[in-house]
């Protein structure tokens, strides 16, 4: 099916003065944007439209409050212009067709689809269908009042006189994310950290200078069938201005329930656009290594793990996100060893990172024996085998999850137990080693 050619005049839509913008990125797919801006309006009740928003926009969201207007009505229009659009809009109006052999066929159109145009035909009251693939181009009488071509708001706003009027609107929108990549340098004794904040941006709006600001932590949502209906790069970085200007910088404080992270500069970002900006100054933060097997897990994990604290370099609240382990190798060069997800982590709060499975460390779980005491009460004898195929001296963290009604009733090696009823043993074997040890655990129903 080939286009055509639709003729229509041009509409031109308000546009705003003096504009500036806010923006507020939540997790999940959410943000806030606040715009202050100047309308010139005549006195009395008036059409406008107003398109300088995101294609995203939550309709019911929208605030627009001074100078003493008022919004009468609101209208968001999101069926946006297109050859389907337009000509559904325009049934039973007069059109012109062009066809291949410049035929021009003149009438009321009565239908547009399956690739046929059907027109009664001007001074007749014959029905011509003509194939699309015949049709050269159509002309349009006029431009259909109802005719977007992007998403716009419609207001009906009163105004008590003729003049400028300062105005802010604030909505919530998708089309926002961001995320969080923690990179990082071990040493066998610290993480050298930096953190950087990636930001996507598919609103369908460009913000240019706009207000940052970021918050860590879950909202709640709720979410309708209406709203799940509508909610539908490259990396920015100018070398030349950035030995201008000094660094942009996030500030960070606890709001509400949340944390919220402010950026000191202004910044812009283009429709479709991925931007990247450092979260946190570089630091060095104390850190330690520890092998640790879950009992019946494929391997020994590798982990490395830190308190986050002052003391240990860190102290401040981490967002959830992507730490990824790189280490120096003897010729100087950074190699990549792992990476793992952490959720949004507190101050004080331990902080785990698995870089993968331990290749010279094997470890497996078996059942050896289950005994029925009685009928509330049972047994069960498990094994645990360790080998250290390397050429040193390793120590392996056994954990095992007990449940509520299970103790551990024997052991060949002392444990600790937390108050989550999870064991763990801590396991030395020598290089070259293998160790085979049993526990017995008793349940009670």
């Amino acid at each position: 099916m080939k286009n055509i050619l639709i003729l229509i005049p041009f509409l031109l839509f308000l546009l705003p003065l003096m504009a500036e913008d806010w923006l507020t990125i939540y997790n999940d797919d959410l943000s806030l944007v606040r715009s202050r801006f100047e309308l010139e309006l005549n006195d009395g009740r008036q059409e406008i439209n107003y398109s300088d928003i995101t294609s995203r926009l939550e309709p019911a969201s929208v605030i627009v409050t001074g100078g003493g207007i008022r919004i009468a009505e609101q209208n968001y229009e999101y069926d946006l212009a297109g050859k389907w659009q337009i000509m559904a809009k325009y049934l039973d109006r007069e059109v012109l067709v062009i066809t291949n052999d410049q035929s021009k066929l003149a009438g009321i159109l009565k239908f547009y689809q399956d690739g046929s145009i059907g027109i009664i035909e001007k001074g007749t009251d014959r029905l011509l269908v003509i194939s699309e693939d015949e049709a050269q181009w159509l002309q349009l009488a006029e431009l259909p009042e109802n005719f977007y071509t992007k998403p716009t708001l419609h207001w009906s706003i009163i105004a008590p006189k003729k003049a400028k009027y300062p105005v802010q609107m604030t909505y919530l929108t998708g089309g926002f994310s961001w995320n969080v990549t923690y990179n990082t340098v071990w040493d066998e004794k610290s993480l050298l950290f930096n953190s950087w904040v990636t930001i996507n941006n598919t609103s369908g709006k460009a913000f240019s200078d706009v207000n940052l600001k970021l918050i860590a932590g879950d909202v709640n949502r709720v979410y309708s069938a209406y709203y799940d209906n509508i909610r539908g790069g490259r990396l920015a970085y100018d070398a030349a201005m950035a030995k201008e200007q000094a660094a942009p910088t996030f500030e960070e404080k606890a709001f509400h329930d949340f944390h919220l992270y402010t950026l000191d500069q202004k910044v812009s970002f283009a429709n479709n656009q991925t931007k990247q900006l450092e979260l946190y100054p570089p630091t060095n933060i104390k850190a330690y290594s520890e092998y640790e097997y879950p009992t019946y897990a494929e391997g020994v994990k590798s982990m490395i793990k830190f308190k986050n604290t002052k003391e240990n370099g860190a102290g401040m609240p981490l967002p959830k996100g992507i730490i990824k382990v790189y280490k120096q190798d003897s010729d100087g060069n950074l190699e990549f060893i792992g990476e793992d997800s952490i959720e949004h982590t507190s101050k004080n709060e331990e902080v785990s990172i698995n870089t993968g499975t331990a290749f010279d460390l094997v470890a497996s779980t078996r059942l050896k024996e289950q005994v029925q005491i009685s009928k509330s009460i049972t047994e069960r004898l498990i094994q645990i085998t360790l080998k250290n195929n390397s050429p040193d001296k390793k120590t392996i963290k056994v954990t095992h999850q007990l449940s509520p009604n299970t103790r551990i009733i024997n052991s060949d090696y002392k444990y600790t137990q937390d108050k989550n009823d999870k064991v763990t043993f801590s396991i030395d074997i020598a290089p070259d080693k293998e160790l085979v040890w049993t526990f017995r655990e008793r349940s009670e129903y």
